[in-house]
């Protein structure tokens, strides 16, 4: 039996998970059934469990993937001669977010399960240190490079990086709930506060 490539994996996955978010868009996160990812995927169900034991594990490892291509954009920034304001960074995020996923309603759905499902909280809450974690990354670059001591640096970014996750959970629940909420004007908004 040949070898499957890593890439072969990875197209698979990716083509599993963007079926199951087709599906947390449609029926809702709790609604979604195993079942109805392999259909919506016109995958086998051997196919299916062979890359993800759960639905809990699919989300998980999709948001995992979200956030990683997330980092590879902030290491690019990082990697820069000059850092851009946090604001651009934080939109740049945001932006990143609504294009992988389309439908960020499914964040808002996947938070309200982890209220009730503990295996979710904990997935919850690291993907929010990790995020926090690399807004921090960069704060503390960020005032570094404005000509603050090291220290003081890496203090305000560790305050200022809980601030960055709450402006990227209202922008992810606005965008949920408010219609006609303008996520551009919201970005923006955002750009000139941080400046």
């Amino acid at each position: 039996m040949p070898k499957v490539s890593e890439e072969y994996r990875t197209a698979r996955r990716s083509e599993i998970a963007r079926a199951a978010l087709r599906c947390f868009a449609r029926k809702g996160f709790d609604a979604t059934s195993m079942a109805d990812i392999i259909a919506e995927s016109g995958l086998s169900a051997g196919a299916i469990y062979g890359h993800y034991k759960s639905k809990n594990e699919l989300i998980q490892l999709t948001v995992a993937d979200l956030l990683e291509r997330r980092f590879d954009d902030l290491s690019g920034v990082l990697s820069a001669e000059h850092l851009v304001p946090p604001g651009e960074l934080i939109g740049l995020f945001l932006r990143g977010v609504r294009s992988e996923i389309g439908d960020v309603s499914i964040l808002v759905q996947l938070w309200a399960a982890a209220v009730r499902d503990a295996e979710l909280r904990r997935m919850a809450s690291g993907i929010a240190a990790n995020i926090q974690g690399m807004f921090a990354r960069y704060l503390t670059a960020w005032h570094e490079q404005e000509g603050m001591p090291p220290a003081e640096a890496q203090d305000r970014a560790a305050r200022e990086s809980a601030i960055c996750i709450g402006i990227a959970q209202g922008y992810v629940v606005q965008t949920a709930i408010l219609d006609g909420f303008d996520g551009d004007a919201y970005i923006a908004s955002v750009q000139s506060v941080f400046r």
